[in-house]
């Protein structure tokens, strides 16, 4: 199951370039997620610009943003299907509001969150049901 990394670490001064190629290498690595991750938010962008406002496309995909820098630097989830209610809710949400600085509440997090993913759903087909609270059917 994936899992969301908090807390702090020590790196010993003499292990600290050690530190630094190793979360380069994870930062390489994760890459090509986030890119896929960010071309989905622009087409949510380019999506939401159709139906609302350009003003409430630009939050909700700016919120978004922000959420792919949470799945993609603190947890190791490296599909988008593999995500968990919580993470999409309560732990997204306690990150964003220890490092965003904005007027953001969280009912706009949710509200994003909710139309990201059943943007994914109807438009790019990219069901997760653990997200959008679809129980399986019995025998499947």
């Amino acid at each position: 199951m994936p899992k969301v990394y908090t807390g702090k670490v020590a790196i010993p001064g003499d292990k600290i370039d050690e530190y630094f190629k190793l979360m380069q290498q994870a930062i390489d690595e994760r890459k090509p997620f986030k890119d896929n991750f960010t071309k989905l938010n622009d087409d949510f962008y380019d999506y939401l610009a159709t139906k609302y406002s350009e003003r409430t496309a630009s939050k909700h995909s700016a919120i978004i943003s922000m959420f792919i820098e949470f799945i993609s630097g603190y947890t190791d989830v490296e599909h988008i299907e593999e995500i968990t209610k919580g993470m999409a809710n309560t732990q997204f949400k306690q990150w964003y509001k220890r490092k965003v600085w904005d007027s953001s509440t969280p009912d706009d997090l949710r509200v994003a969150v909710d139309k990201f993913f059943k943007f994914l759903s109807q438009e790019k087909n990219i069901v997760n049901a653990k997200v959008l609270g679809i129980k399986k059917k019995t025998g499947e």
